[in-house]
């Protein structure tokens, strides 16, 4: 007779009690609690019983994101090293909350469970590197696919294809290597790519979004924001003319140096040998 895994059975415990939650109050979810509606004994035992369950799933996503963050740090630094430049100009990291997760999976049409979670749910771990130039956006993705122990599992370009409103961006999924006592495993993280200006015009829409704003003063938003859109994509296109002119402006033993570094740059980033 097999012993019992106690984590399972406070997995079990979990979904059930999430599910009789949402019997209970049906179209609600943990989402849906405010100031003025307290949590009740069920509630509070919920919560506290995927908490519990959830942390070992969600302890290696942290430990998941803080590698590809000190990752990228690294791809930062040895950049500015070699051309004299830093082309990441701040990353953002998060984890999702557990609510936020089950109440996704709901969105998917998934049983809402932690098995489901880990299956399903590709955003768990999330990065939001913001850079100076659009072309940035792309030599940092160059510079991801070419790492041989990453696995990029999808890619979405919002900047070439930008969305409906306006929305740019590029989207990555990766998957990176962590290592447990119990093994390696690959671990999924998101990451999104955007430029300073991209990063402003998505505050701004998120803010807008979440406050439920459709007109001001006759003004409507949603065509606003997308010309904004418009406008900063033509701003960034001709800031990155002046980028490069900047470059072709340098003195010809300085360019020469740079090309050099940007092809030893990318060999040493694609596996390439270097003479030592």
């Amino acid at each position: 007779m097999s012993e019992r895994n106690p984590l399972n059975d406070i997995r079990v415990a979990s979904s059930a009690a999430f599910s009789r939650g949402q019997q209970d109050r049906p179209g609600a979810t943990t989402l849906n609690f405010t100031q003025n509606q307290p949590l009740t004994a069920s509630d509070i035992d919920t919560l506290a019983v995927l908490e519990f369950a959830a942390q070992d799933i969600l302890q290696k996503y942290h430990a998941a994101m803080r590698q590809m963050e000190t990752r990228l740090e690294t791809l930062d630094q040895d950049i500015k090293l070699r051309l004299s430049r830093n082309p990441i100009h701040h990353i953002e990291s998060r984890i999702k909350s557990v609510p936020s997760i089950f109440e996704k999976l709901g969105r998917y049409g998934k049983t809402q469970t932690l098995d489901s979670m880990e299956r399903y749910i590709m955003d768990i771990a999330g990065l939001r590197v913001i850079v100076s130039y659009v072309q940035d956006v792309y030599d940092i993705l160059h510079y991801l696919e070419h790492q041989d122990d990453l696995e990029v599992v999808a890619v979405k370009d919002y900047i070439a294809n930008p969305k409906p409103n306006g929305y740019r961006s590029l989207h990555m999924i990766v998957k990176i290597p962590v290592y447990f006592l119990s093994g390696r495993e690959s671990v999924p993280v998101e990451i999104q790519i955007r430029t300073i200006a991209m990063d402003f015009w998505a505050s701004l829409e998120h803010d807008l979004k979440y406050k439920a704003v459709h007109e001001i003063s006759g003004v409507n938003v949603g065509t606003e924001l997308k010309r904004c859109s418009e406008i900063i994509e033509e701003v960034e296109d001709r800031m990155q003319v002046l980028a490069r002119a900047l470059e072709q402006d340098a003195p010809a033993g300085k360019r020469e140096m740079k090309a050099a570094r940007q092809i030893d740059l990318s060999d040493s980033l694609m596996g390439g040998e270097n003479p030592l």
